[in-house]
């Protein structure tokens, strides 16, 4: 032990001599990138991934990393949008679904970056219906109709519903109707109806229609372009004063709002956390704190609410931003050490905490929350604190390198804390590492120019596995 130990030192060491022969040696095997583009395109197994380019420039208050491309609520463990905070809601460790933070806070990450990529494009197909109200003889109005097909891609829709009211929405080529409802004795025929029951009035909505399809209904649609009616029911004072179908950019936005306006609300005020209260064993031994702080949660939540408070100036939310910041410095809630030494945040703190599992991408996602912060509260507490955890990292990192796979990254580091098998990341994790360790070592180059060396080089290493 004392041997591997004196080695891990002599590496660490002699890592800024030679890291710069080491990065060209690795460099010279990355693939080509055109220099004006911000991100590497890799295609693999018919699916498509980016990480960053030499070029990306990060900003707290721009896109989030390469979360633009993300569609978060197409994920698998998303069982569909929740009916009143319209944000996924997960059937990670729980069946029956839960509001999880971390997945709500990239839902808001990845509109916001989207949002900030697409307002500079001019979109097509909008279309706008004003004052829909049923007709006078019966309790629906007529059927609109749209003036010709639109992609189901860009079924976004934003409408303020009054109480006891339906929105209808017939796709004619793919044969399905989709009815939006408030009302209190749901007296709708539901046997050829994908019915989205909503709560509150008068409820704002801001939905996408084909990810509600697919969720609820778990059907393909044949034609990928539709011809759509829409109908309006309720009572006959009823009103609709406006309805927008097909603006991604106004949907990308109030989809930020939601996930924003989610964490304002259920942020606990003393903690600063986002409990989660779904259990998870690991092993016989090992389980998740009851209820659990998550670091990773807390450092996207405020990567999100650096980019609304920069919108805002709200004090309110720069408060929320601090109370996100206290259990990652002043409490072991979501914090453990590796070899009672080095400082890390865990995505899943453990009991008992000495062992953890020392997840590498929760820790890099809570520090670039913690930098985030910083860069609009700078605070001497967060400046210690990125010292310390930047300094844990870049001396963990060698524990991360699987030793059977070339260059390849593992997950986490249970095979020394819990002596399981090496946990060896998939390709999309793989990819993860490298784009954060990417990002943060651009961020790190002034400050921190060692660390920064040391997140630089196992980036170009974990990059020469999928050369």
């Amino acid at each position: 032990m004392r041997y591997h130990f004196r080695r891990l030192i002599y590496f660490l060491i002699a890592l800024p001599i030679s890291v710069i022969l080491i990065d060209h040696i690795y460099n010279s095997n990355i693939p080509s990138v055109q220099s004006r583009s911000p991100f590497i395109t890799i295609f693999h197994r018919n699916q498509t991934y980016r990480i960053l380019s030499p070029s990306y420039h990060y900003n707290s208050r721009e896109s989030y990393l390469n979360f633009a491309f993300f569609n978060v609520e197409q994920r698998n463990r998303v069982l569909y949008i929740d009916y009143l905070y319209d944000v996924p809601v997960s059937s990670q460790w729980q069946s029956k679904g839960h509001l999880y933070p971390i997945q709500i806070a990239q839902f808001g990450l990845s509109h916001w970056s989207r949002f900030r990529l697409q307002s500079q494009i001019n979109q097509q197909n909008i279309y706008q219906f004003q004052h829909l109200q049923p007709n006078k003889d019966n309790q629906c109005s007529s059927w609109h109709q749209l003036p010709k097909e639109i992609p189901v891609l860009q079924t976004y829709i934003q409408f303020t519903i009054p109480l006891n009211s339906s929105l209808h929405f017939h796709f004619m080529n793919n044969n399905i109707e989709l009815v939006y409802s408030s009302q209190l004795n749901r007296d709708i025929d539901i046997s050829s109806k994908i019915i989205i029951p909503l709560a509150g009035s008068p409820r704002q909505v801001r939905r996408h229609m084909l990810t509600d399809i697919k969720k609820l209904s778990r059907r393909s649609l044949v034609d990928k372009n539709d011809l759509i009616q829409l109908q309006f029911c309720g009572e006959s004072d009823s009103i609709i004063d406006q309805l927008i179908i097909g603006n991604q950019t106004l949907y990308d936005q109030q989809a930020f709002y939601s996930a924003a306006q989610w964490l304002l609300n259920t942020q606990d005020m003393i903690s600063g956390c986002w409990f989660i209260h779904v259990q998870r064993n690991f092993g016989q031994q090992y389980r998740l704190r009851d209820p659990w702080c998550s670091a990773m949660a807390q450092g996207q939540a405020a990567s999100l609410l650096v980019r609304l408070y920069a919108l805002t100036n709200n004090s309110e939310h720069l408060l929320a931003i601090r109370r996100a910041m206290r259990p990652l410095w002043s409490s072991n809630i979501s914090r453990a050490y590796f070899n009672d030494q080095y400082l890390w945040l865990e995505e899943y703190p453990l009991e008992p905490p000495a062992k953890g599992l020392f997840v590498l991408n929760g820790c890099l996602y809570a520090l670039l929350g913690i930098i985030d912060a910083n860069t609009v509260d700078r605070q001497p507490h967060l400046d210690k604190l990125i010292d310390e955890i930047t300094h844990s990292i870049a001396h963990m990192l060698p524990h991360y390198v699987h030793p059977k796979i070339s260059n390849w990254s593992v997950y986490d580091l249970s095979h020394l804390t819990m002596k399981n098998k090496f946990n060896a990341a998939s390709y999309s994790y793989h990819l993860v590492h490298i784009t954060l360790l990417q990002c943060l070592s651009k961020i790190l180059k002034e400050t921190h120019p060692s660390v920064s060396q040391v997140f630089h080089f196992y980036a170009q290493r974990f990059m020469t596995a999928i050369s």
